[in-house]
């Protein structure tokens, strides 16, 4: 049933702020937002209203794009809880999936100087590749771009050069180094080969010339997705956005694209400069700016504008919607003598914060800049020693870092059987969520309502897990025959889930070639995990390690939030790079500091070196009056 679009509500939440309701009833938007303002639960609320309104009338789809896959998938869960009956209408999914959709579809369209005959596969030139290339091309290139070929960056050139340049239907004789440089990489990486190996950047071309080659798919696009979301839009490189320009740049598509300006830490992918400049002006695209905030305190929420304001002067103060439970000094400066010393304290301080307010160990987050492996021997050490564990969520498992795999849905769904066939009942949550991703994988029943279908498939599967598991005991398991037993779980598993047809619906994910990685992943973290665990009733909670206190990169705890975040390393060692690209690197550190919802604390070790290098950003602090606690 249709809602008159004067009568729609928002749904799940009390309200929006006045500028999110302009937004939200606007055409074609540019919509900046700080951290916390709830950008994603923003572009939910506007499909929601699109939806129910009939604005996006059947069988028109909404087409929502983001960077990471995990966003991809949050945003695709909140607009099928709201509005399942609309869910099948709404798309989303990442750049680079929509980008490889788009060629595997049609490359039959590709002009003949570029025609894709057969297969291909994923392949990531190394830095060291980009420099032979470049300096063999310095020696043997025509003699009048010898000297110019010297000078292109290794660094940018794929996500810069060959990123920014369209692909003409007839390539020409190339009148710059540039251009030569750019028409050998693709010579060499794609025209020579029967199978290619390409990256990203090589596909985005490709499928740009698709579109720009056929007004007719470019004519369908526009008339299945009327409505375009972009999120994160700070990081959008040339590629992405020349890209969504050729499809969606003309009348037909209402494009909205959210972000923060002071959050865009891709450069070094070749993010655009100012991609919301750029898009208002191509797109005429009405601007609005979001100012409430969420997730952080007002003393936090203060600190976080004064870093704002050092990236643009004109950022607009945000409104703090939380109120502080934490008492005075909420931002504080721990300095240690030696990261012995800084790993002990955090702990200790953890483990009684913990006791005395009863939080979990998920509410706490140790970020740091890099080399977070590095920090980790010591902060488990000491955390083991308080009785709490540490989770590396930038661990790498198999191609998978440890957070993406447990934020996959193939691999919630395996480990969600594991759990439900391992400890008998109380376990409402864990089937809820599995046969709701059972029921979008599982092949419809004509005589049998999917939920009945599904609740009983399930039921006899438990049962011959259970059995299994009686049967294959865990505890005095030799080490050579983990791998076996795991192997014959995962056979179990996929073959219940009906993984080689969830593959070809791509259900789970985007492409095959996820899933398969993620299989892969899934079997070498629970392989671990079988190894020292002495019982099935332990398998999932150690596989999630949900009870543990992460350990991530700035990177990628963007877009989380956390209670109390310790911010590792205000030190040299952490920031070597600072001076390269002050500007960047502020950014990289706006991201962290803005993840805490009520406590922040910087901590800095004399032995990974001084403070000279990041002299800037302690200034902002001093001038903030956060207090610097010596530690000893």
């Amino acid at each position: 049933m249709r809602v008159a679009p004067s009568a729609w509500r928002p749904r799940d939440i009390e309200d929006l702020e006045p500028a999110a309701w302009d937004a939200l009833r606007a055409g074609t938007a540019s919509i900046t937002a700080g951290p916390g303002a709830g950008k994603s639960e923003f572009l939910a609320q506007r499909a929601s209203y699109l939806l129910e309104t009939g604005l996006c009338r059947p069988p028109r789809q909404i087409l929502a794009i983001s960077f990471k896959r995990d966003a991809a998938i949050n945003l695709r869960r909140r607009v099928r809880a709201r509005l399942p009956d609309h869910a099948a209408r709404f798309t989303s999914m990442t750049f680079d999936a929509f980008t490889k959709s788009i060629v595997d579809r049609f490359k039959g369209l590709l002009p003949p100087a570029w025609a894709l005959d057969g297969s291909y596969r994923i392949g990531f030139a190394s830095q060291a590749e980009v420099r032979d290339f470049l300096g063999n091309l310095a020696l043997s290139g025509p003699q009048r771009f010898r000297a110019d070929l010297h000078n292109i960056r290794r660094e940018s050139f794929v996500a810069d050069l060959v990123g920014s340049k369209e692909l003409e239907a007839e390539p020409r004789e190339p009148t710059t180094a540039e251009d030569y440089a750019v028409q050998q990489w693709w010579l060499q990486k794609y025209q020579i080969h029967d199978v290619p190996a390409v990256d990203f950047v090589l596909l985005n071309r490709l499928a740009d010339l698709i579109i720009r080659s056929s007004p007719q798919l470019q004519r369908a696009l526009v008339a299945t997705y009327p409505h375009v979301f972009i999120d994160e839009f700070q990081d959008t490189t040339y590629a992405q956005y020349s890209f969504l320009r050729s499809i969606f740049g003309r009348d037909g598509t209402t494009v909205t694209v959210v972000g923060d300006r002071k959050q865009r830490i891709m450069g070094w992918a070749g993010a655009l400069t100012d991609a919301f400049a750029q898009f208002e002006h191509d797109f005429r695209a009405e601007s609005f700016e979001l100012t409430w905030n969420f997730r952080s305190t007002r003393e936090l929420v203060e600190l976080q504008h004064r870093f704002a304001t050092r990236l643009d002067p004109g950022s607009q103060q945000q409104l703090s919607q939380v109120v502080s439970r934490v008492g005075e000094r909420p931002v504080q400066i721990w300095s240690f003598s030696n990261a012995r010393l800084e790993a002990e304290s955090v702990a200790a301080w953890i483990a009684a914060d913990i006791e005395q307010f009863g939080r979990a160990p998920a509410d706490y987050a140790l970020l740091a800049r890099q080399r977070v492996t590095d920090l980790e021997p010591q902060l488990a050490q000491a955390l083991a020693a308080q009785g709490l564990r540490l989770r590396n969520d930038d661990a790498q498992i198999g191609d998978l870092r440890l957070q993406d795999l447990l934020k996959d849905e193939l691999a919630q769904l395996l480990i969600g059987l594991i759990r439900l066939g391992a400890v008998r009942g109380g376990q409402p949550q864990t089937w809820r969520a599995v046969t709701a991703t059972l029921g979008r994988v599982a092949p419809r029943d004509r005589n049998r309502e999917v939920g009945s279908s599904v609740d009983d498939a399930l039921s006899h599967f438990l049962l011959e897990l259970r059995s299994w598991f009686a049967a294959t005991p865990l505890n005095d398991v030799p080490a050579e025959s983990v791998i076996d037993i795991t192997e014959a779980l995962v056979d179990k598993l996929a073959t219940f889930v009906k993984y080689d047809n969830i593959a070809h619906k791509r259900v789970l994910a985007e492409r095959p070639e996820d899933l398969a990685v993620t299989l892969r992943a899934f079997k070498i973290r629970l392989a671990d995990v079988l190894g020292r665990v002495p019982a099935w009733n332990n398998v999932a909670d150690a596989f999630t390690d949900g009870d543990a206190v992460p350990l991530l990169t700035i990177h990628r705890s963007k877009g989380l939030e956390y209670h109390t975040v310790f911010f590792i390393g205000l030190d040299g060692d952490q920031w070597w790079a600072h001076a390269r690209d002050t500007v960047e690197s502020t950014m990289t550190f706006f991201v962290g500091v803005s993840r805490a919802a009520e406590r922040l604390i910087f901590t800095q070790c004399d032995e990974r070196g001084p403070t000279d290098r990041i002299a800037d950003l302690y200034e902002v602090l001093n001038q903030a009056e956060v207090p610097v606690l010596r530690m000893g």
